[in-house]
């Protein structure tokens, strides 16, 4: 890879393209589409269809509502074939990403699921997760995004949407990689993340691919829980709670669009 920026982790040099980098990950996560669920179940020990069931329950939606959720990073669509199941018919779910050849599969697996289960729509919109302009103002009762805000250039930018597109009081929860605050622990954590994942990550594709080494590379610069914690409370939300898995290597961020006067004076503020 020629010319770039260096993401630097506590075990290797990982290069970048210097200009967009949103191209290059889509691309890759193109590339690696056919194999990611097999991917994530073997690093997480299945462990990730938990956590992203607890990410529904957290979202406070409830069965036959008729409400909505937009599901950003939604790439093969776990967590929004969950919410979809999870509502019912009547609701709406969006399943956002820039990726096209996860959101094929997203679509065969929702094809297959139709006929098991009864489910809310799953409407498919392929975009940047930093601009949801073809989204209203207050659209949505809840916005979920799974091991994807990592990947965002400008997450700052991606929470300033995020918020818009909420209705006063909606939730959002994001699910990603944490820190293991612990010595021992979190240097097997660190271990396994930069020298074992980029190995199942090639054994899964079936050959040696890049975005395997950038995975690891990614989520060491991605912040700790108290760092994002402050960020998302800085793009405006409510008070803002986390929950650790796996002592901390998976980590759930809840946070809750202010009501009423409490969103005039964050307006003012800005």
């Amino acid at each position: 890879m020629q010319g770039g920026h260096t993401l630097t982790s506590r075990s290797k040099e990982y290069r970048l393209p210097a200009e967009n980098r949103a191209d290059y990950v889509r691309e890759n996560f193109d590339a690696i589409a056919r194999r990611y669920d097999q991917f994530n179940d073997r690093i997480t020990f299945g462990l990730h269809r938990l956590w992203k069931r607890a990410v529904v329950r957290a979202t406070g939606l409830k069965r036959d509502s008729g409400q909505s959720v937009l599901d950003l990073c939604s790439g093969s669509g776990d967590i929004a074939l969950k919410l979809a199941a999870w509502t019912g018919p009547g609701a709406r779910v969006v399943a956002y990403d820039f990726s096209p050849q996860m959101l094929a599969v997203l679509q065969a697996r929702i094809d297959g699921a139709r006929a098991k289960k009864s489910l809310a729509t799953i409407e498919i919109e392929e975009g940047d997760a930093m601009d949801l302009a073809r989204f209203t103002a207050d659209t949505f009762d809840a916005v979920t995004i799974g091991f994807g805000l990592r990947n965002v250039t400008d997450r700052a930018r991606c929470l300033a949407e995020c918020l818009r597109v909420l209705r006063p009081g909606g939730r959002l929860v994001i699910l990603d990689v944490g820190r293991v605050p612990y010595r021992i622990p979190g240097y097997v954590h660190r271990w396994f993340f930069t020298r074992i994942v980029p190995r199942i990550g090639h054994w899964t594709h079936g050959s040696r691919h890049e975005m395997y080494d950038y995975l690891p590379a990614s989520a060491e610069m991605y912040p700790g829980q108290e760092e994002l914690k402050r960020e998302i409370e800085q793009a405006g939300f409510g008070p803002v709670h986390y929950r650790n898995f796996m002592l901390g290597a998976s980590v759930m961020h809840v946070a809750q669009k202010p009501t009423g006067e409490a969103i005039e004076t964050i307006s003012r503020r800005r």
